[in-house]
C-alpha cells in the first residue's frame, strides 16, 4: 500500500487521514471517475457543472484563456466549493503561464534557458508560473520536460527541451519545481521514459527512445532518480517504448508486443516504480495521441492502471471510457489493491498541498487582486532578461554583423510564419508564407524604432536583375516564426513560390540575415546564408533585443549547441 507519510507525500496525521476517509467513503463510481481527467473543452459553466455532477474527475487541465481570467477565477473556485473531493486544476506551462492564461507570461522556452546555460531562468519560469496560475486558481503544472535534446530532427522537443546535457537538464528541472512549489503548484514531470532520441512525435505515432541501458540510466534516469529522491510529486508517463529496458525486465517480451510506457508493466511497474523508486502520483499523456493507441482503447483503458499508472489524461467519450475501467475492474484486469493505490496516489497528491484543508474552510477563491500578478512588470523584466542573455549568433561567416543602420538603411524584409500543417495555411500543408500580421508588424516596428527603412519583399518567379537588386536594398533581414503541433513529424521551411525570389540567392551581393523566433534548426533549408541567429520566442520582448543586437547596439549573449548545424558541413559557412 502507498506510504502516505513517506517521499513524496509527506501528510501529516491529518492529511493521512482524509485521504484514507475520504476513499472509503467514495461510490465505485466515483473512484473509477477519479481516475481521469480532461480540459472538458467548450463546456459553459452551467455544462462544467451539470458534467463534473455526473462524472467527479480527478482533474480538469482547464483552458482559462477561452473564458478570460476573471470569469476562469470564478468558474473554478464555484467548480471547487462544490466538488466533493477538490481538483488539480493543471496548466501546460513549459515557458510560463502563457501555456495557460490569457495575457499569462512567456518567461523562456526551454531552447532559451539552455541558451543562457542558467538554470535559474528554469526556476524563474517555475516560480512565474506558480505565481500567475494560482492567481486563477491553479495547482498543477504539466511541466517540467525533462527530456534531452539529442536528435536535431526531434521538431517536438527543439524548443522545449533545457539540451543535450543530461546535468544541465536536471539542474533545470530541479529549478523549476522548486519555482511552482514555492506556490503550491505541483510541478508534472515529463515525458517519462523520454523524448529526443529520435523524430517521431508521439502524438503521430508511438515513439522510440532506443538508448541502451547504461546509456539510459546516467542520462534520463539521472534525471528522473534526482527529481524522485527530492519529492516531485507528479510524472507523467508519455507514448515512448524503451526496449533495452523492457527486454531487460521481461526477457520473454517479444518487440511486436512491445508497448509504449503508459501501457508498459516494465516501465512503469518494473522500472519507475520498482528501480527508480517512485510512489507519487502518475499521469498518462494525452491519450487522444496516436501513440497511445498500440491496442484498442477499450484494452488500454484499465491497463493503463493495471501497469501503474493512477490517472489517465483526456477523454474521447466519457460513457465508454468509464464503462471500459469498470469491465477492467470486474475481470480483474484492475485489482482492487491498484484502484486504491491509484486512488491514494490522486488524494495524497491533493493533500501535499492542502487542498482538503482549503476545501474545510472554503478559501478557493484567489480574489481579483491576485489576478494583477499575471502579465506583471515584474515578471516581464524577467522575460526582457532572458531574451537579452539567450538571443544567440550562430554564426557571422562574414562579418557583416552588426549592421548599421547608419551605413545599412534599406532593409528588404520577408517574414516565414504561421503554423505547419495548418488547413489555414498556404498551400494547406504548409507555412504561412509572407508572414502573419501581428509577427510582421512586430518586427518592422521594431526595424523602424532602430532607425532602419525596412520594406516587405514580394515574392515572385522572376528574380530581376541582380544590379537593380543591389540598388534597392543595403541588406535583406530573413525572418521565421514557425510553428507546429501534432501534424507533422518534421519541420522544414516553405518558400511561397518554387525559385521564389525570397530564396537568399542574393547572399554574396548584398549583406543577408535569417533569424528564427522558434525552432533551431532552420539551418538544414537555409545552409549558406552568412549570419544566422536564433531567438527563441516571438515576444515583443524578444524580437526588440534581437533587432538592437542586429544594429550592434547590444552584444550576443547568447550559447548554441553542435545540434545547430544539423549534422551538416556546409551550414557552417
Amino acid at each position: 500500500m502507498v506510504d502516505l507519510r513517506g517521499n513524496p507525500f509527506y501528510l501529516d496525521e491529518a492529511g493521512e487521514r482524509w485521504v484514507k476517509e475520504t476513499e472509503t467513503a467514495m461510490t465505485p463510481h466515483e473512484k473509477v471517475c477519479q481516475l481521469f481527467a480532461d480540459p472538458l473543452m467548450g463546456k459553459s459553466r452551467e455544462e462544467l457543472i451539470q458534467f463534473l455532477e455526473e462524472y467527479p474527475l480527478a482533474a480538469i487541465p482547464f483552458r482559462a484563456a477561452l473564458y478570460g481570467n476573471e470569469e476562469a477565477q470564478d468558474i473554478m473556485a464555484e467548480l471547487q466549493e462544490r466538488a466533493k473531493i477538490p481538483y488539480l486544476y493543471a496548466g501546460n506551462c513549459e515557458s510560463g503561464p502563457n501555456g495557460a492564461l490569457k495575457g499569462g507570461t512567456l518567461v523562456a522556452s526551454g531552447a532559451q534557458v539552455r541558451a543562457t546555460r542558467d538554470a535559474r531562468y528554469a526556476y524563474e519560469v517555475g516560480r512565474i508560473t506558480g505565481s500567475e496560475t494560482s492567481a486563477v486558481g491553479y495547482n498543477w503544472t504539466f511541466g517540467p520536460v525533462g527530456d534531452i535534446y539529442g536528435n536535431w530532427r526531434n521538431s517536438l522537443i527543439n524548443t522545449r527541451a533545457y539540451g543535450s546535457d543530461p546535468q544541465f537538464v536536471s539542474d533545470c528541472v530541479e529549478a523549476y519545481n522548486k519555482g511552482c512549489m514555492e506556490y503550491g503548484v505541483v510541478p508534472c514531470l515529463k515525458h517519462f521514459p523520454g523524448d529526443g532520441w529520435e523524430e517521431r512525435d508521439q502524438h503521430l505515432a508511438i515513439s522510440n527512445n532506443g538508448l541502451t541501458c547504461e546509456e539510459w540510466d546516467k542520462t534520463y534516469g539521472k534525471i528522473y532518480q534526482t527529481a524522485i529522491n527530492h519529492g516531485v510529486l507528479s510524472i507523467m508517463a508519455a507514448h515512448f517504448t524503451l526496449p533495452a529496458y523492457q527486454k531487460k525486465l521481461n526477457p520473454q517480451l517479444e518487440e511486436r508486443d512491445m508497448q509504449p510506457a503508459c501501457l508498459s508493466r516494465e516501465l512503469i511497474g518494473g522500472l519507475l516504480r520498482g528501480r527508480l523508486g517512485f510512489h507519487g502520483l502518475v499521469v498518462t499523456d494525452q491519450t487522444k495521441m496516436m501513440g497511445y493507441y498500440g491496442m484498442s482503447r477499450l484494452d488500454a483503458i484499465p491497463l493503463s492502471i493495471a501497469c501503474g499508472c493512477d490517472m489517465i489524461l483526456g477523454i474521447n467519450d466519457i460513457e465508454e471510457d468509464v464503462e471500459a475501467m469498470k469491465a477492467g475492474l470486474k475481470s480483474g484486469i484492475v485489482t482492487e489493491e491498484r484502484l486504491t493505490e491509484a486512488i491514494y496516489r490522486i488524494l495524497a497528491c491533493k493533500a501535499a498541498i492542502g487542498l482538503h484543508r482549503r476545501k474545510e474552510s472554503g478559501s478557493f477563491h484567489p480574489g481579483k487582486e491576485a489576478l494583477a500578478r499575471i502579465g506583471c512588470r515584474e515578471h516581464l523584466e524577467i522575460a526582457r532578461e532572458a531574451s537579452q542573455k539567450a538571443v544567440t549568433l550562430v554564426k557571422n561567416t562574414n562579418g557583416q554583423l552588426p549592421l548599421s543602420p547608419e551605413v545599412y538603411k534599406k532593409i528588404g524584409v520577408f517574414v516565414l510564419s504561421g503554423n505547419v500543417g495548418s488547413l489555414n495555411s498556404s498551400y494547406g500543408q504548409g507555412v504561412q508564407s509572407g508572414g502573419s500580421d501581428q509577427i510582421t508588424e512586430r518586427i518592422l516596428a521594431a526595424l523602424k524604432k532602430y532607425g532602419y527603412e525596412p520594406e516587405l519583399m514580394v515574392s515572385s518567379v522572376n528574380k530581376g536583375k541582380i544590379a537593380d537588386f543591389k540598388a534597392k536594398y543595403d541588406a535583406v533581414m530573413i525572418f521565421a516564426d514557425i510553428t507546429s503541433f501534432a501534424q507533422t513529424n518534421s519541420v522544414r521551411l516553405l518558400w511561397p513560390h518554387p525559385m521564389s525570389s525570397c530564396y537568399p540567392w542574393y547572399i554574396h551581393d548584398v549583406p543577408t540575415v535569417f533569424t528564427s523566433f522558434n525552432y533551431t534548426n532552420h539551418l538544414v533549408d537555409v545552409a549558406r546564408v552568412p549570419a544566422f541567429i536564433n531567438a527563441y520566442n516571438d515576444t515583443p520582448e524578444t524580437v526588440d533585443e534581437t533587432v538592437k543586437r542586429i544594429a550592434g547596439l547590444a552584444p550576443f549573449e547568447g550559447n548554441y549547441d553542435e545540434d545547430v548545424w544539423c549534422g551538416m558541413w556546409d551550414t557552417h559557412f
